[in-house]
């Protein structure tokens, strides 16, 4: 095993503690749970977002398949020349007030919470896109609202679970006993997971739930031994987690059919994390450390239909989030943006990966578009269209608009 790598995989596992993420999460949205490794990354170099020396431009490397993998192709053709226009990193809010920035359903507002004076409430405050440096707008001090759904809020209070449309209002009680649901693509059903807490982790076993979006016809459909539920890949296909046994070393990641209850392996190993569903549903990212088997670890692309795993370039081993699609992705369309792991690059770079062809290109270059995340705080915008993130130099939210596809 390569030196660099042994150093990439401590680095990552050190911000996986730091930062508590438990490689489970929520939903489709996965970046919402992001992974940490561009943490470390800012603890590598200085923060600051115009050095004095042009660093030099973040290796882009290609995705190469594992001998467990299906074969895809090898030869990436990599752009030379910097994307034209090249993208500019816009500043958002001053004052460096803010962190945790997640967007507004319609992509135009990024928002966070904050408390901005003595005289004004907590809560949600935003602001646009298009009026940069314009002072933030009161929201809604409903905080629930920032981990809402494009169409629902979920409402977790007083061991209760409540679904409400955003579109008219409406509100019902579903028995998930306070505890989170996931909403099925054609928001029809909900999934949620109970379970018994109180044990030790090595005991623990999750029961798995579904019931119609109103919260009728509510069952039992699989018990998962220290396991979980990970998101939607399709209206009737369920992404879980789960051992073969209590004692089992082994984490597997399942596509769960309810149609009939089968279960296709995507994945499996001792310590498996980060993983996160495209917007399609039809590809899963995790990563993988401190495998015995060496070859085993790092990030790896898996089709969620169980047709075709590989494992990516060691330098593409960093910070990842998928690219959403104004109109919705298909698997073709789906994108991957990577911010690489280089502990002693000064700047950050933005890298997109197609999932389909395995080709990479980068979509920022340090020296043209400077800038540096901090503690891993970024987000993609729900159409695809813009990165916001916390500029590491002065602790403000500031922006920067992809290229188009």
């Amino acid at each position: 095993m390569k030196p660099r790598y042994v150093t990439l995989l401590v680095f990552a596992l050190l911000a996986l503690a730091a930062c508590g993420n438990d490689g489970a999460p929520a939903g489709n949205d996965a970046a919402v749970t992001a992974t940490t490794a561009v943490e470390l990354a800012q603890a590598a170099a200085t923060a600051t977002a115009s050095p004095t020396e042009t660093p030099t431009q973040t290796p882009v490397p290609t995705a190469t398949a594992t001998s467990t993998s299906t074969a895809i192709p090898t030869a990436t053709p990599t752009p030379t020349a910097t994307p034209t226009p090249a993208p500019q990193a816009v500043q958002l809010t001053t004052g460096g007030c803010c962190t945790q920035p997640f967007w507004s359903p319609d992509s135009q507002q990024v928002r966070f919470i904050d408390k901005p004076a003595a005289d004004q409430p907590v809560g949600i405050w935003g602001v646009s896109t298009s009026a940069p440096q314009s002072a933030p707008e009161f929201v809604t001090d409903r905080l629930e609202e920032s981990t809402a759904l494009p169409d629902f809020l979920i409402d977790t209070d007083n061991n209760t679970t409540v679904i409400e449309r955003r579109a008219d209002g409406q509100r019902w009680t579903v028995p998930a006993g306070g505890r989170s649901v996931l909403i099925s693509p054609d928001e029809t059903r909900i999934a949620w997971a109970v379970t018994n807490s109180d044990a030790p982790s090595s005991q623990q076993v999750t029961a798995l739930w579904l019931a119609n979006l109103d919260g009728s016809d509510a069952q039992q459909i699989a018990t998962l031994p220290r396991g979980g539920l990970s998101g939607w890949i399709a209206n009737d296909v369920l992404l879980i987690s789960s051992r073969e046994s209590l004692d089992s070393r082994e984490q597997i990641l399942y596509a769960l059919s309810l149609a009939d209850g089968s279960r296709t392996e995507l994945a499996r190993g001792e310590r498996l994390r980060g993983q996160s569903l495209s917007p399609s549903g039809g590809w899963l990212v995790h990563y993988v450390t401190f495998e015995q088997d060496t070859a085993m670890n790092g990030l790896w692309l898996v089709k969620t239909d169980g047709s075709q795993t590989t494992r990516l370039d060691e330098n593409l081993f960093g910070a990842y989030q998928w690219r959403g699609c104004p109109d919705g992705c298909s698997p073709e369309e789906d994108r991957l943006l990577i911010v690489p792991f280089q502990p002693d690059a000064a700047l950050h770079q933005l890298v997109e990966l197609n999932p389909v062809t395995g080709e990479t290109q980068p979509l920022t270059d340090p020296a043209i578009t400077p800038f540096k995340i901090a503690n891993g705080d970024w987000r993609v915008s729900p159409d695809g269209n813009t990165v916001a993130f916390v500029e590491a130099s002065d602790r403000n939210i500031w922006v920067i608009e992809l290229p188009e596809r």
